[in-house]
Parts: C-alpha cells; structure tokens; sequence
C-alpha cells in the first residue's frame, strides 16, 4: 500500500494540511462571489474583506447551526444567519440582503458554468499524449 503522507508529519498531518488548503480556496471562491453580488446590488463599494468576512463567518456559523438543530431548523437558522451578517457587513437593509442573496446564487451559476466550460475545454483542446 502507497502512503501519500508527508513523512515529517503523518496522515493525520498532510489531512489537516490538505484540508486548510481546500478551506482557503473554498473561502476566496466564495468571497469573490459575494464580493461580486455585492458590488451588483449594494450601492456602495463593497470591499473584498467584506465578503471574505460574511463567507468565513458565514460558514462556521452556519455549519453549526446545521449541525446542532438538523437540516429544516438549521437550513432556516443559517440562511437568517446569512442575511444578517450580509446586512451587517455590507451595511444594506433586508431588501438588499435579500437582493445580495439571489444575485450571489446567479452569480455562482454563472461562475461554475465558466469554470465547467475552461474545463472541458482543456480536456477536449488539449492535445492527447502517446501512450497514455
């Protein structure tokens, strides 16, 4: 059996490692949308760190939320949650909470439909290696 560990700090390491590379591009991902359906509905410029802010306390607090009181309360809970730190860090009222929400939800469509189509792109573009 291969082991993919780096040896100087375990399996348990290069999980935890793997795990906080994959959280942080999760995050700029995430930031970046919201940063984008900021700047589309909010009136005012919305900074980066805003986002970056709604999308790292948003997910811890919403992750808890689920997990403590199950998917129907929790999903209700969390997406409360989301409004009110989107009203709070983008200093917007309900509507434009609300207005943030949707825009972020189309915004992530668009953004995963592009990223899907560099994708097959590149796999259909790329030239096939011999042998391989």
């Amino acid at each position: 059996m291969v082991s993919l560990a780096v040896p100087s700090i375990g399996i348990l390491g290069s999980a935890i490692v793997a795990f906080l590379i994959l959280f942080i591009i999760y995050l700029l991902i995430i930031g970046f949308i919201l940063w984008l359906a900021g700047e589309i509905v909010v009136g005012r410029r919305v900074t980066f760190g805003e986002a970056l802010g709604v999308a790292s306390v948003g997910t811890f607090l919403i992750g808890a939320s689920i997990s403590l009181l199950g998917l129907l309360l929790g999903g209700f809970l969390g997406l409360l949650i989301f409004l009110l730190l989107v009203k709070h860090y983008f200093k917007t009222g309900w509507l434009g909470a609300i207005g943030v929400g949707i825009m972020t939800i189309v915004v992530g469509v668009v953004v995963v439909f592009i990223l899907g189509a560099l994708a097959l792109g590149a796999i259909v573009a790329l030239p096939s290696i011999p042998g391989l």
